[in-house]
């Protein structure tokens, strides 16, 4: 492949991509009880960009509406057990124009859901038969605020995130 014609994100994972709040993954790495784990489908590239992989979907790229399912288990701790942020199974739901980052709540086999983010994307752009979402801005929602304890308040930004699934 030419350099030229490459894609910008040649080693995009598979699924997706977020980093949740750089400052935050450091505050969790300095705490002297602090711990990061990924499981079930998800894993940590790099110091701290957590990849959850693809599962079913029914997006819509025409309309740009539908669901984007992702597996994995990330969970973030410290303080002796006092803190700890559990991200289980996320989805992207978009609608026109928006999208919501969800998680699971761990009940209903997974169906029952929490908003913890709202996205402002764009459409995708096809990379090689796969439907590639770059820089995604993410701000917290009023759920998403309880979930980080009230650290961010809903309507803050949070780290971009990157979807990459087959088309």
């Amino acid at each position: 492949m030419n350099p030229a014609s490459a894609s910008p994100d040649p080693l995009s994972p598979l699924g997706l991509s977020w980093g949740i709040k750089r400052s935050f993954v450091d505050y969790i790495a300095s705490l002297p009880d602090g711990s990061v784990s990924a499981t079930d489908g998800a894993t940590v590239a790099g110091t701290s960009l957590f990849c959850f992989s693809p599962e079913t979907s029914d997006y819509d790229v025409a309309r740009g509406t539908g669901v984007l399912r992702f597996r994995g288990d990330v969970r973030l701790a410290g303080h002796h057990g006092m803190l700890l942020v559990r991200l289980l199974d996320p989805w992207v739901t978009f609608s026109s124009g928006s999208g919501v980052l969800s998680i699971s709540t761990g009940d209903d086999s997974g169906q029952d859901r929490t908003a913890v983010g709202f996205l402002s994307p764009s459409k995708p752009r096809d990379a090689g038969g796969f439907l590639v979402w770059d820089h995604v801005d993410v701000v917290v929602s009023p759920d998403g605020s309880e979930l980080f304890d009230g650290q961010y308040a809903a309507g803050q930004p949070m780290d971009p995130l990157v979807i990459r699934v087959p088309g």
